[in-house]
């Protein structure tokens, strides 16, 4: 049996429960906490307006059936839009959330919510703005990204914020990575840890050389059971899931 146990890592479910509700609503990050998982991941971008809105991609289509490009499109018009139809008809009529209704799903005591930041360092002040109230939780919160600079500059704005920088082995050209590049850049930049691919060739030796360097480590997106009990075994810090609940029967499971 995995000498880990549901308990002693985090277990984030990505996009909240997406494998149940439609990702990234208030609906699927209520079906996260219901379940139990010790996480949500949610995905966030700026509006027209300079105002924030959960949402994975830079445009609404897949999951609204309308085109709106949300950079260049204001709040109040892609609030309008049905999140959840495409998800099943009990879903219809959810809205893109905004980050203070997400956050308010968010259960006192010690689970967490991370906070993708899908555009660029532009949204730090909006960031700063929103988050305020929210400091006297800052311990269930942190922010990730793919981008270096936001995740610098969010840091740096708000220096209580955990801040995990997210890599894949390639770098957006399609050039190669090293671990020993992705330690120093996140370093360097004053973060907190590192939030990995599966396509990184995951051991106890490489997350050791990483918690060797201050950071912590964590891993996306697993969905398989021999993935997830193979990131178990090597020691990460957390694994990021569309189904929380099939991730906690796994490291569980002889």
């Amino acid at each position: 049996m995995l000498a880990i146990t549901a308990h002693s890592l985090e277990i984030i479910a990505h996009r909240g429960y997406s494998a149940k509700a439609p990702e990234n609503t208030v609906a699927a990050f209520a079906a996260g906490w219901e379940a139990g998982t010790d996480a949500c991941e949610l995905d966030l971008h700026l509006t027209a307006d300079d105002k924030v809105i959960i949402c994975h991609d830079k445009d609404t289509r897949r999951t609204t059936g309308v085109l709106k490009v949300i950079a260049k499109t204001a709040f109040d018009e892609l609030r309008k839009l049905d999140a959840g139809s495409w998800k099943g008809e009990q879903w219809k009529g959810e809205k893109l959330p905004t980050l203070d209704e997400s956050i308010s799903t968010l259960p006192e005591g010690s689970q967490r919510f991370f906070l993708e930041i899908k555009c660029g360092k532009e949204v730090v002040p909006a960031l700063a703005r929103e988050l305020a109230r929210w400091r006297p939780r800052e311990k269930q919160l942190a922010f990730i990204s793919f981008d270096q600079e936001a995740l610098a500059a969010a840091k740096k704005s708000m220096p209580w914020m955990n801040c995990y920088f997210l890599s894949g082995t390639k770098d957006k050209n399609k050039q190669p990575r090293t671990l020993a590049q992705v330690i120093a850049m996140a370093t360097s930049a004053g973060l907190d840890g590192l939030d990995l691919g599966l396509d990184w060739p995951w051991s106890k030796a490489m997350v050791e050389q990483i918690h060797d360097a201050g950071l912590k480590v964590y891993a996306y997106t697993a969905n398989k059971p021999a993935d997830i009990q193979r990131l178990a075994a090597a020691g990460v810090d957390g694994i990021t899931t569309d189904d929380p609940v099939l991730t906690k029967q796994s490291i569980s499971t002889p």
